[in-house]
């Protein structure tokens, strides 16, 4: 999987290492069964990348379901 393909099936424009970096981290373990925890401010892309990490996974014809949990209350 190329990293420029992954970003236009996402809709991804701009260029950034820190970026960049964190979207192949996102395909390495997608093929894992490990839990991720995807942090970052408002606006960074976190949803996009927990899809990508869903899309690319062996439980990719499951339901893929983003939950908010700064809206949970405490």
């Amino acid at each position: 999987m190329n990293l420029q393909s992954v970003k236009q099936r996402y809709g991804i424009v701009g260029r950034s290492e820190k970026f960049d970096h964190a979207l192949k981290t996102a395909l390495r373990v997608a093929s894992t069964d490990l839990t991720v925890l995807i942090q970052g401010e408002s606006g960074v892309g976190k949803e996009v990348i927990s899809k990508i990490i869903h899309e690319y996974s062996s439980r990719k014809h499951n339901q893929f379901i983003a939950i908010n949990t700064g809206a949970i209350p405490a």
